[in-house]
């Protein structure tokens, strides 16, 4: 899969810390439905909770929501970050500001070479 084809984008700060964004109808279409597959535990759990309520069995439910809800988690994201572009923004900034100085130092020169011809035709 060549980078522009993938479905999401990450934006790496960090080992960490990094932010995941859909990209295009691809990528909001699988977000959507990762997100769909969390319907049926959060239907589970509220019959659950209806059912049971303060019973014995009410923490063994809740235990084994939050289990469901941290693999659906932990495969959400990995799936993501396998799936996803990686920019990591220190390169990124560093380049756009390498751009800026270049067209910065050329528009300066462009500058220089005008009022110099200008002084020349005087």
């Amino acid at each position: 899969m060549s980078k522009k084809d993938r479905p999401f984008v990450m934006y790496r700060r960090g080992p960490v810390d990094f932010t995941i964004v859909p990209r295009g109808a691809k990528g909001w279409l699988q977000l959507s439905l990762w997100l769909a597959l969390l319907a049926p535990l959060i239907v589970w759990f509220k019959s659950h909770v209806t059912a049971y309520g303060e019973g014995p069995d009410f923490h063994g439910g809740v235990f084994l929501f939050c289990m469901g809800m941290l693999a659906w988690f932990i495969c959400g994201m990995s799936w993501m970050i396998a799936h996803a572009e990686v920019l990591e923004v220190s390169v990124w900034k560093r380049d756009k500001q390498r751009e800026r100085r270049e067209r910065e130092r050329r528009e300066r020169e462009r500058r220089e070479r005008a009022q110099h011809e200008q002084a020349r035709e005087n």
